[in-house]
């Protein structure tokens, strides 16, 4: 088992290595808590992952599941393969892991039962660890319970007093799933996104991500605070990893396959990058980076093209920023944040927690640990609370961004330019764009960042349901360009381990 490479592994090379025999699932499930138990608490102590089933249940799963194999019952690609999902996804106790939003005021408190996502994928995978998630210019990555996740890629991690999205940064609420992703403690994550929070984290960790169409994924038992906003989706190290598992955390009707692998005939168009990228107030602008970016973005698009894609651009897409975007999703959240919430908070045991008003009320009686001095406000909950946001308010605000970012803006532009999906980069407000249009959104890995090594990519997004075109891209682009990098600091010690 020397040459098992978790860090390189994909999902389906696993698969194959189960099926031939050479490997079990019980030897990779140790392999992969062996991996988590060596990167997650000691150095570079990643925190990646809050919680693992006890030993002895997921070591039982796993021969189960070899049983299974050897009768001839696989159940796909995910037969026996360890999964990592994020910890505001129910999972019920007999899965022996609790679901606490990365809160203290969850701690002892249990989901009734897992959510719809978890039994489509336990019927596969069997076994499900757990990455973790209230403020606003709060670190990514960071929980009261879990700590700061650390990036698997940036030497000495996030640094004091970090933007929320500064270059040192993981990235998003779904760092955990990323980082264990890239650290090879599983090949394949399922985080959740309203805006950016799947995305960027798959970017600054070398995957391919993707948010499918609003709407389209089975949302049971999973904590959000937007249904216009909020939908399940995937990491992955390969596009056709990231296809099986998206159509597990689909509904039937919205599920695709992958297409072929070829630029042709596609017409793409791109924002100009330098235009696009993450705006002050969430990173400390880095000339260096963003011109490393523009270049590697601007290569990109020009092979993209060389090889039979139609390129038109830069198109004049709409900026959250300038559109009024972001103004007119802000009352939105606010809006439905109260009834979304409480309503979650109806499928779990225990009745400390059953508003909204109950979480806010906790973190200030327990300000010592859920407000600590660095991360010290709850604005994302206390807004809901009060802003009070009328009915008028929340439509006035839906039809306008209606308007302003699907019909004036991306509808317009596709429709235009006959484009069959829109280029831009990943450190940048492509996401908000998806937020506020319903559309899916994927991230590939491109490049990582001279000023800290940090994995950088290219975000491509396009109509609401045309989520195989999403796909088609991704495959292009997979077939194209070199293969994501591994993290050095970690492919380090490995090497030294093997020595």
């Amino acid at each position: 088992m020397k040459d098992l490479n978790l860090l390189k592994a994909s999902a389906s090379e696993l698969q194959g290595q189960l099926q031939s025999g050479y490997l079990s699932s019980i030897q990779l499930v140790k392999a992969c808590l062996k991996q988590i138990s060596k990167y997650n608490h000691e150095e570079p102590v990643l925190r990646a992952i809050y919680a693992v089933p006890p030993e002895d249940k997921v070591l039982a799963v796993a021969e189960q599941l070899d049983k299974k194999r050897v009768e001839g019952r696989v159940r796909g690609l995910l037969h026996g393969v360890p999964l990592i999902v994020k910890d505001t996804i129910n999972t019920g106790k007999e899965l022996g892991m609790g679901t606490t939003l990365g809160s203290y005021a969850f701690e002892n408190s249990w989901p009734r039962q897992n959510a719809v996502v978890i039994d489509r994928v336990r019927a596969i995978s069997g076994h499900t660890p757990h990455d973790v998630l209230m403020g606003d210019n709060i670190t990514s990555g960071w929980s009261a319970l879990g700590g700061q996740a650390q990036s698997a890629y940036v030497p000495g991690g996030v640094k004091p007093r970090e933007m929320r999205l500064g270059h040192s940064a993981p990235g998003g609420s779904s760092s955990g799933s990323a980082v264990g992703v890239s650290a090879g403690f599983s090949p394949l994550s399922i985080g959740t996104e309203a805006d950016g929070s799947l995305a960027t984290p798959a970017s600054r960790s070398a995957l391919f991500g993707m948010k499918p169409t609003v709407g389209s994924t089975a949302m049971q038992g999973v904590f959000v605070i937007s249904r216009a906003f909020d939908t399940l989706g995937g990491m992955a190290k390969s596009v056709q990893d990231l296809s099986y598992l998206i159509e597990y955390i689909q509904d039937d009707s919205a599920k695709s396959g992958l297409p072929d692998m070829s630029w042709a005939p596609l017409r793409l168009g791109f924002v100009k990058p330098e235009d696009w990228f993450l705006p002050a107030s969430l990173v400390k602008p880095d000339a260096g980076a963003e011109t490393q970016m523009k270049t590697a973005i601007g290569a990109a698009i020009s092979k993209i093209g060389a090889l039979g894609a139609e390129i038109v651009g830069p198109v004049g897409l709409p900026h959250p920023g300038s559109a009024g975007i972001w103004k007119n999703m802000g009352p939105m959240f606010d809006y439905e944040a109260t009834g979304v919430i409480d309503s979650y908070l109806t499928t779990r045991d225990g009745p400390e927690m059953k508003t909204i008003q109950d979480i806010v009320d906790f973190n200030l009686q327990h300000a010592d640990l859920e407000l600590p001095e660095d991360y010290p406000n709850q604005n994302l909950l206390l807004g809901p609370i009060q802003r009070n946001v009328t009915e008028s308010d929340y439509l006035e605000a839906k039809a306008m961004l209606r308007r302003v970012a699907y019909e004036e803006g991306m509808l317009k532009v596709m429709n235009e330019h006959q484009l069959d999906a829109i280029l831009g980069p990943s450190d940048g407000p492509l996401a908000s764009v998806a937020a506020a249009t319903g559309a899916p959104v994927a991230t590939m890995p491109l490049g990582v960042l001279d000023l800290n090594g940090r994995p950088f990519g290219l975000s491509v997004i396009t109509k609401p349901g045309q989520d195989g075109m999403i796909f088609h891209v991704l495959s292009a682009f997979e077939a194209t360009f070199p293969g994501r990098i591994l993290p050095p600091l970690l492919v380090a010690s490995e090497t030294a381990s093997n020595m």
